[in-house]
């Protein structure tokens, strides 16, 4: 199992955690037993995003932050459980080594200028969270 640490505030952080590990069953990188998952609940993030995840797999750690507000407006407690699931396929997306944030590549090819939208990471992360929501929380 991944060491996973949970910083900030959060409604049932006992039941957020669960989450989280079986999030990382569902994206088959639990039995990664050294790398570390470090999740930050925030008031707010200072780009427009619900959610931002960054990671270095030699280093052995992704890092997630999740927003509690957004533009002034408290964020509903699905949608943030829906976010901590987009993120998750980001850090399964970096730990294995399917994307690199630093040389943009993806899969071993070499960056190109995607458009957010269009990016085959952010894809994958889009037509899997609501799955992965409804399968893991409990």
């Amino acid at each position: 199992m991944n060491i996973f640490v949970l910083k900030g505030q959060i409604k049932h952080k006992k039941k957020v955690m669960t989450y989280v590990q079986n999030l990382s069953k569902e994206l088959k990188i639990d039995r990664m037993w050294s790398k570390v998952i470090i999740i930050n609940f925030k008031t707010t993030l200072n780009e427009e995003a619900q959610g931002l995840c960054w990671g270095d797999p030699s280093e052995g750690y992704v890092e997630i932050d999740i927003a509690r507000t957004s533009e002034g407006m408290k964020i509903e407690y699905d949608d943030i459980m829906q976010t901590i699931a987009h993120e998750m396929v980001h850090a399964k997306q970096y730990l294995r080594g399917e994307l690199d944030g630093y040389s943009g590549s993806w899969k071993g090819k070499k960056p190109r200028n995607y458009s957010y939208e269009n990016s085959p990471w952010e894809k994958e992360a889009h037509k899997l969270e609501k799955k992965l929501y409804k399968s893991c929380y409990i």
